[in-house]
């Protein structure tokens, strides 16, 4: 029996703009700066909302001005 043996993905980790971890940031809104509400979707999935803008985004895809770093207050 022969091995089949698979080229082993890279990934360019400097392109990637979001954290490695999203401990210690907080999910505020684009548009006002308010901090959004997590929510469970009908899907399964889950969201960030916003509630005073009535927008919001799902959790795996949050844009960059949303991720605020707790302590110094800088956007991601």
């Amino acid at each position: 029996m022969t091995k089949k043996f698979t080229k082993p993905m890279k990934r360019n980790w400097k392109d990637d703009p979001f954290p490695a971890s999203g401990r210690h940031y907080l999910y505020v809104c684009p548009d006002c700066g308010s901090r959004m509400e997590l929510h469970d979707l009908r899907d399964g999935d889950q969201a960030y909302w916003c509630h005073p803008c009535a927008q919001g985004h799902r959790a795996g895809e949050p844009p960059l001005e949303a991720l605020r770093h707790e302590a110094s207050g800088e956007v991601a």
